[in-house]
C-alpha cells in the first residue's frame, strides 16, 4: 500500500500499485501536468483526507482527473475502460522502487525531451541553494 496527497496536504489518499508507472505524452496530459504526465496505475484507491476539496474534472470523451481545489496538485487521471485510476507519480509520498512500465502517444513526445542523454545535474540540497539564495 502506498500513500501520497496533494501540495498543500489537504488531500491525502492510500493507493494499492505493483510497484510500476506509465508515462503519457498526449498534449492533453503536457498541458494538464506542464510536461509528461506519470501514472501509478492502482488496483484500488481510498481518499483518507480531503474528499470535500478533491475536484473531479471530465477532459475527454473517454476521462477525467481529479485535482486537489486548494493548491491545484494533480492526484489522478482515470480512463473510463480502467476500473481504478492511476495516481499521480508526483503525488505519492515514496516512489522508490518503482519502474516505468509503458510510454503513451510515444509519437508526441516533446522535441529534445530525452532523459537518455547527457545534461546538467543539480541535486537538491545545490536547487536550494540557487533558488533560495
Amino acid at each position: 500500500m502506498r500513500t501520497g496527497g496533494c501540495m498543500c496536504g489537504a488531500v491525502r489518499y492510500e493507493a494499492e500499485t505493483d510497484g510500476r508507472f506509465s508515462v503519457c505524452y498526449c498534449k492533453m496530459c503536457q498541458r494538464w501536468s506542464s510536461g509528461v504526465f506519470m501514472g501509478a496505475p492502482t488496483k484500488g484507491v481510498r481518499i483518507t483526507e480531503g474528499q470535500d476539496v478533491l475536484t473531479r474534472v471530465r477532459t475527454s470523451d473517454w476521462a477525467s482527473r481529479g485535482f486537489c481545489s486548494k493548491c491545484g496538485s494533480n492526484i489522478y487521471y482515470h480512463a473510463d475502460a480502467q476500473d481504478h485510476p492511476s495516481i499521480a507519480f508526483g503525488s505519492l509520498d515514496d516512489t522508490s522502487g518503482m519502474e516505468p512500465r509503458i510510454q503513451f502517444f510515444f509519437d508526441k513526445k516533446p522535441d529534445g525531451l530525452g532523459l537518455d542523454r547527457e545534461t546538467k545535474t543539480m541535486t537538491e540540497a545545490e536547487c536550494v541553494a540557487h533558488f533560495a539564495s
